[in-house]
């Protein structure tokens, strides 16, 4: 028998194992897009667990800056109405007795409103029971003197510029909270764009690795 003989009659591979080794090359070729896929994954989980009290916080102070907003205009709305009347009243030269009870009543209403509660349980949490109770309870008994009228404004102003500047404050830390955001926001189109370029950079080399380790 001679040497062609015998090559031609040797084994040719099976079906099952030139298919597994196709696939073996082809599953090398698409590691680099699986690995990138992975590992974009896994980063940006990460990046989400780091971002996510940003964003908790961020909707916390929103929230706690529309409702200041509210509760100051609706005050400020009273007190408008409340100038008004002393402005009529010292017009027509009512009575101060009268006076002292217009006065009284649209203090009364503004804290039946309850605008400046609800702004002083913001700005002082845990303390604004006690801030209130003097300028409530003043308002209940009622007032006939420019001091009480005189105290009763300046608690009044306190509240409210401690509100203002609560809110200025919460929107510094919101601002300074969406610059975070929009970091981790960059280095995740960073990531994902690098990785990208990378996946296809090694497909690239295994082609041409495998390329040129083919038989001729």
């Amino acid at each position: 028998m001679s040497v062609d003989d015998v090559l031609q009659e040797a084994p040719k591979p099976s079906a099952v194992r030139v298919f597994l080794r196709r696939f073996l090359v082809a599953l090398l070729f698409a590691a680099p897009s699986i690995g990138s896929w992975f590992t974009s994954n896994v980063i940006y989980l990460r990046l989400d667990e780091l971002e996510r009290p940003l964003k908790t916080e961020s909707v916390t102070l929103k929230a706690q800056m529309s409702d200041l907003d509210r509760f100051v205009a609706q005050f400020q709305a009273n007190e408008l109405g409340r100038g008004t009347l002393n402005l009529l009243m010292t017009a027509v030269s009512a009575d101060m007795k009268l006076r002292y009870l217009g006065d009284n009543l649209y203090r009364a209403n503004a804290a039946s409103i309850g605008s400046l509660r609800r702004a002083a349980a913001i700005v002082y949490p845990k303390v604004w029971q006690s801030v209130l109770k003097p300028y409530e309870e003043t308002i209940a008994q009622g007032y006939d003197s420019p001091a009480a009228v005189q105290r009763l404004q300046e608690l009044e102003n306190k509240v409210i510029a401690d509100a203002l500047s609560t809110i200025a404050r919460d929107q510094e830390r919101i601002n300074a909270l969406d610059a975070a955001r929009e970091r981790y926001e960059w280095w995740r189109g960073f990531i994902a764009s690098t990785l990208a370029y990378l996946a296809v950079a090694l497909s690239i080399i295994l082609f041409v690795f495998r390329l040129h380790n083919i038989k001729p």
